[in-house]
């Protein structure tokens, strides 16, 4: 059981479909990841155009993903296959009610614990707007040291 944090370089590939059509957005952080057992987590923080930094931490577990969001944004998000979950958004415009509907999640870890992906496809439905299809893609890999 290993709980060093490990430096990890991170892709994130986020694509939400609505009936105006598809959102593609890509970014990159540095993060770290630490595993305990059958608990996997990953954290980083994002600087947000208008918003300032949102801190990330992701938990995966065997049967549900989380992912908590604090800063200006804040959202506990939680993932669980065949599932509805509730739980509030909140903006500095106001605060939202969200469901996420999950149809499919995996993770899959690469060779040492030093590499892995994270697939995700869910529902959101704000303030009982229509439902938007999200599929969140993940990749990190440990940093190489200079």
């Amino acid at each position: 059981m290993s709980k060093e944090q490990i430096p990890v370089h991170i892709k994130i590939d986020t694509e939400i479909e609505d009936t105006n059509g598809n959102e593609n957005i890509t970014r990159t952080e540095h993060g770290s990841y630490i595993h305990k057992g059958h608990i996997h987590m990953i954290k980083y923080d994002e600087q947000m155009e208008d918003l300032g930094e949102v801190y990330t931490t992701i938990v995966i577990q065997e049967d549900r993903i989380s992912i908590k969001r604090e800063g200006q944004l804040q959202m506990h998000q939680v993932f669980r296959i065949g599932h509805s979950t509730e739980c509030v958004y909140t903006h500095p415009y106001g605060k939202f009610r969200m469901e996420t509907t999950t149809h499919r999640m995996q993770f899959i870890k690469g060779i040492g614990n030093k590499s892995g992906k994270l697939y995700i496809n869910y529902d959101v439905m704000l303030n009982d707007q229509e439902p938007r299809r999200h599929v969140f893609e993940l990749q990190f890999q440990e940093e190489e040291e200079a």
